[in-house]
């Protein structure tokens, strides 16, 4: 080619890329075989905007979770009843205090101690501390008493107090998941927005590749296939891009569902680069983060106060048989009454009404069935606290499984990050390159298009292996215990 002829070429290509018409003649025709991008192929955004946004980073997602998640909410409620549990358990050897009255009518015949029948017509009242009580009886409702088996009495306390851990620990541990949920749903509610700009970006550059190779066809410079191929790549970049608008909204409607906010505030992230969370050091020993994990992990509390109640329960049913059911009464009241027996020296009715007290200690020891009974119940309790014991193993396999198979993750999305970063490396300097050569008139922006859908894919790929490590650095945090609210980080797009 002459330096002449090149000339000419560079000066068309120019010419083209300035969106200059060269022929009026080959634009009408080229007009029938070619769709034109209207402006209305150039729109993307297919959902409304809402009519409010709410701005929201990391850590304000995870602080709203804390006081209005639902389930954290009913977790700690579960946490409040066995506090409340253990408070009743304290108060078995507390006494019950009673206040009350009682009048008592008899008309009609009797028997005595000896067999004689007699006719009594009688009236009795009593007005103090406790009630219920008829001629020679005690009170049958003390004013102040104390019944409980003196084995419940002891252990049922200590019972309580582990259920209370275990249930506290357990709230925690729901704490912990859904925080990691809610964390996950933010980095969707990202990677959404972040892929949403990104083919803009995309769209945008492969829309003016596409009308470069138009105008090639339309001068002769092109086939028309080539330029159909370049509209059918810009039309499916756009298509991921209008599902890339669904797909934020459906993150930011999920994230305020774990949130307990009003879906009709469309929240949106921080703009800004995606950062890359560094919480744990992926290439640390696994036994070392295994070790760490039991240690720290709440259900491993959880489910050793679990075995801790199961153990007292299975000592009071031991001690069932040695130690007594107690009950200590005390009462204190008026007591008056009289009968129609005149006869036999009784006073009329309530002239002689005084002043009373009772006091009644018992001591019950039973043997349930011939010890029987009590062999059975020993035997369910020990069944009880040694599938404790079995759960608490199967929980540190599992916590053992969580934190090999997180690390692992982590490690693998660190690599993948490091390779999608050199791929988009690669692919921008291959695109600048062929805009070069697009420009400079050796090449068609066909050739061009190529490589800007390459390099929109390489800013997918990366984008999806940041957001993938940060998940798995999240789930090994949580998987090693601890609570995703211990950090800060400006997680952004």
């Amino acid at each position: 080619m002459t330096l002449a002829a090149a000339a000419s070429q560079w000066i068309l290509f120019a010419f083209i890329f300035l969106n200059l018409s060269l022929a009026a003649d080959a634009d009408g025709d080229i007009k029938q075989k070619l769709p034109s991008a209207s402006n209305h192929d150039r729109q993307v955004d297919i959902i409304p905007s809402p009519t409010c946004e709410m701005v929201i980073d990391l850590g304000t997602a995870l602080r709203l979770a804390e006081s209005q998640n639902p389930r954290m909410a009913l977790a700690r409620e579960v946490v409040n009843e066995a506090i409340a549990q253990h408070k009743e358990a304290r108060a078995l050897l507390l006494p019950t205090l009673t206040a009350g009255t009682d009048y008592h009518l008899h008309s009609g015949v009797l028997q005595t101690s000896f067999g004689q029948i007699r006719n009594v017509n009688s009236q009795s009242l009593y007005l103090g501390g406790g009630t219920q009580t008829v001629g020679t009886q005690t009170i049958g409702i003390p004013a102040v008493r104390i019944f409980a088996h003196a084995g419940d009495a002891y252990y049922l306390p200590l019972v309580a107090a582990q259920t209370v851990t275990a249930r506290a620990y357990e709230s925690h541990a729901i704490d912990n998941l859904t925080l990691l949920d809610v964390a996950d749903s933010y980095l969707t509610l990202v990677a959404a927005e972040a892929r949403r700009e990104a083919l803009l970006v995309s769209l945008k550059e492969i829309g003016e590749i596409e009308k470069a190779q138009k105008d090639f066809a339309r001068v002769g410079q092109g086939r028309d296939a080539d330029a159909h191929r370049a509209r059918a790549e810009f039309l499916l970049i756009r298509l991921e891009a209008e599902q890339s608008q669904e797909e934020a909204s459906a993150a930011a409607a999920e994230l305020s569902r774990l949130l307990h906010l009003d879906p009709s505030v469309r929240l949106v992230t921080p703009s800004g680069p995606i950062e890359m969370l560094n919480l744990v050091d992926e290439t640390a020993d696994v036994e070392g983060l295994v070790a760490q994990a039991h240690q720290h992990r709440p259900e491993v509390v959880s489910r050793s106060a679990e075995i801790g109640a199961a153990e007292y329960r299975l000592r009071d049913e031991k001690m069932r048989p040695w130690l007594p059911l107690i009950s200590l009464g005390f009462s204190g009241g008026a007591f008056g009454g009289g009968s129609n027996r005149q006869d036999l020296g009784v006073t009329g009715f309530y002239t002689n009404t005084q002043g009373r007290t009772d006091l009644d200690l018992w001591a019950i020891w039973t043997v349930q069935n011939l010890g029987a009974g009590n062999r059975g119940w020993q035997g369910i309790r020990k069944a009880e606290r040694d599938q404790s014991i079995f759960r608490r193993a199967i929980s540190l396999a599992q916590i053992r499984r969580e934190v090999a198979e997180r690390q692992m993750q982590a490690r693998t999305r660190r690599r993948t990050v490091a390779v999608t970063w050199t791929q988009l490396s690669a692919a921008e300097r291959g695109a600048q390159e062929d805009l070069l050569l697009t420009r400079s008139g050796e090449s068609l922006p066909l050739e061009a298009l190529n490589s800007m859908t390459r390099l929109a894919s390489a800013r997918q790929q990366l984008l999806t292996a940041v957001i993938e490590y940060n998940r798995a650095q999240l789930r090994l945090l949580v998987a090693l215990g601890t609570n995703p609210t211990s950090f800060s980080s400006p997680v952004g797009n």
